[in-house]
């Protein structure tokens, strides 16, 4: 016991299917995780109440005593009012106007605080990862959708109405197709995996081949970026196709990112980024590069995400220590 650290923070990063929970020492170690699926809870009451379960279990698993632990931080993926720990909405949990700080603050009895899911994991990257060593930081998180954060002069910025970062939402083709939003032509409507998968079902329907139904089986809706890796490395035309120009779309993305803000880095993440690696990367650059307006911005650098997994609970563990450090 003598060995356990005195000032152990919780990260949770929960998700639209699972949740991760990590123990983190002040060091930064993660001294456990506890991984659970999420949809199996259809109330928030009963889904905050699996996690501070979870919150134990992850103590169990490290041996850590419960006195041990100071706060907890979250991500959570949505709009987030930080000064009351309120979820104004999370449509991938069905949740809306949930007191998520309020809830989990009775369950754990600790102090925790809440912020958006993308921005956390963001702050991770900004302090722990790729993101080291830089004061302006920009990044793009490719998944199921895609998310950003904005680091300003060493800070993550959260804007005038905590609305700052959401660069899936901006808008890089008039007319296009809706996002999850309910909005035409957004970024997250045309480079998300969502929109991949829309593509090559829409292409494979019209009769395009393609090797995925070989990889994934016959429901292409069900595509996932391992699947997108495999078809590329079989030089499966379709997939490339598609693939290409939804990091096309990110490269425009970045690109307007680097004329507004000028960032010294900016960073790529999420699960396409991960599954599809230098390809995926080169593609969006090559495109990116040329669309800078300011010859010296050009050479911006333009990285891969170093934390994986660990980002989201890793970040929402520094959202834990802040509150130690501000209180």
């Amino acid at each position: 016991m003598s060995n356990i650290p005195s000032d152990v923070v919780v990260g949770i990063d929960l998700g639209g299917t699972k949740v991760l929970i990590g123990l983190v020492g002040p060091d930064n170690s993660v001294l456990s995780r506890y991984k659970a699926p999420t949809r199996e809870h259809h109330q928030p009451d009963e889904l905050l109440k699996a996690i501070a379960a979870g919150v134990h279990e992850a103590a169990k698993k490290a041996n850590v005593p419960w006195e041990a632990i100071r706060a907890a931080g979250m991500g959570i993926p949505g709009p987030i009012d930080a000064a009351t720990g309120v979820v104004k909405l999370a449509p991938n949990l069905g949740w809306s106007n949930v007191p998520v700080r309020e809830v989990l603050e009775r369950e754990l009895g600790l102090p925790v605080g809440i912020d958006n899911d993308v921005r956390v994991a963001t702050l991770s990257e900004f302090q722990l990862g790729a993101g080291r060593g830089h004061q302006r930081v920009v990044s793009f998180f490719v998944g199921t959708g895609i998310g950003g954060g904005l680091v300003l002069d060493g800070q993550i910025y959260h804007g005038a109405h905590n609305a700052a970062g959401e660069i899936g939402h901006t808008f890089v083709k008039a007319g296009g197709p809706l996002c999850g939003a309910g909005h035409k032509g957004c970024l997250e409507a045309m480079a998300s995996r969502t929109a991949i998968q829309r593509d090559i079902v829409a292409a494979a329907k019209k009769g395009k081949a393609t090797a995925l139904k070989n990889i994934a089986g016959k429901d292409l809706a069900e595509i996932k970026s391992g699947d997108l890796a495999e078809a590329l490395e079989r030089n499966d035309k379709l997939t490339k196709r598609v693939v290409r120009r939804a990091a096309h779309y990110v490269g425009y993305g970045i690109a307007s990112a680097v004329n507004l803000l000028d960032p010294e880095i900016i960073i790529l993440g999420g699960g396409v980024v991960e599954a599809l690696g230098d390809t995926f990367m080169n593609w969006a650059i090559e495109r990116a590069r040329p669309s800078i307006i300011a010859s010296d911005a050009r050479d911006v650098a333009i990285v891969r995400a170093e934390l994986g997994d660990d980002a989201g609970m890793l970040g929402a563990a520094l959202v834990a220590r802040s509150i130690l450090t501000h209180s």
